[in-house]
């Protein structure tokens, strides 16, 4: 039985434990023909789709993405890409004036139409009792993700999207409303103190415990990113407050560099092998 929009959208949650479920062929395609209908720059749909159900493939992109493994249960994982495949291969029998891959406008343009898509499908997953998640670990080592799913020249990998059954009901995150994120007419700072009581009021009330090991580990990807003085200023602050805030952790712990993952210098070769040429 579908679902009232505003219901789906308020409920909405992100999900990582899955059933070992099957998703029925004519679900799956109902949403896959949704996330096809979605709007597109010019109507071009300048995206595809790549359906992984093969348990090995799906291993490998586990390995791929921070090994988080309920891409590995979750019977399903869409990954979303930029494609201007379709048109260069057309514009071959019908030849046509085309820089679309070799300017970042319409780079973005196509990540636009691919992640439209993809919220799409999520949005519909939901109204037929499925759940979501999006998995963004993917661009981090897009080359050999591109590599295991065969994608060729022009089309580039943006977003992972897990979906399956839930394991159980799940409580959707405390979010932003409209009062900090809408702006009238131009972009407007907010009162510094008003601003950080909305953000201890959605994450400040997550503390954790600064251990010696986590306390470490921030300082020095803050000395990595910043320098000593931003490092020692991070490490005094976590101290004199006796915990580590959400912020801290993830951008400090979790959102971090990894051994494998590409640099500027390796997404600049991907995209010059894929046939993009707007980062020259």
């Amino acid at each position: 039985m579908s679902r009232d929009i505003f219901d789906i959208i308020n409920h909405r949650a992100s999900c990582r434990n899955f059933l070992e479920k099957e998703i029925p062929e004519e679900i799956m395609n109902q949403l896959l023909d949704a996330a096809c209908k979605s709007p597109s720059s010019g109507g071009f749909q300048t995206y595809s789709i790549i359906k992984v159900t093969q348990k090995e493939k799906k291993e490998q992109l586990v390995k791929l993405c921070r090994n988080q493994k309920f891409i590995e249960k979750a019977p399903v994982n869409l990954v979303f890409c930029i494609d201007f495949r379709r048109i260069k291969r057309i514009n071959e029998v019908e030849p046509a004036p085309f820089i679309e891959t070799d300017t970042f406008a319409n780079f973005w343009i196509g990540l636009m139409d691919a992640a439209i898509s993809a919220q799409t499908l999520c949005l519909a997953a939901e109204a037929l009792q499925l759940k979501t998640v999006y998995v963004g670990n993917l661009i981090n080592r897009i080359d050999q993700a591109a590599a295991l799913l065969n994608i060729p020249e022009y089309v580039c990998p943006v977003i992972m999207v897990t979906l399956g059954y839930p394991v159980s009901a799940l409580k959707p995150p405390l979010r932003y409303d409209r009062n900090i994120l809408v702006h009238e007419e131009t972009y407007q700072d907010m009162d510094i103190e008003a601003l950080m009581k909305a953000y201890k009021n959605k994450d400040g009330q997550q503390k954790i415990k600064a251990s010696e090991k986590l306390v470490e580990k921030i300082y020095r990807t803050a000395l990595t990113y910043h320098g000593e003085a931003y490092a020692e200023k991070c490490k005094k602050y976590i101290l004199d407050k006796g915990y580590i805030s959400m912020y801290q952790y993830w951008f400090g712990c979790y959102y971090i560099d990894e051994e494998g993952f590409l640099d500027m210098k390796g997404y600049q070769a991907f995209m010059k092998k894929q046939g993009f040429r707007w980062l020259e």
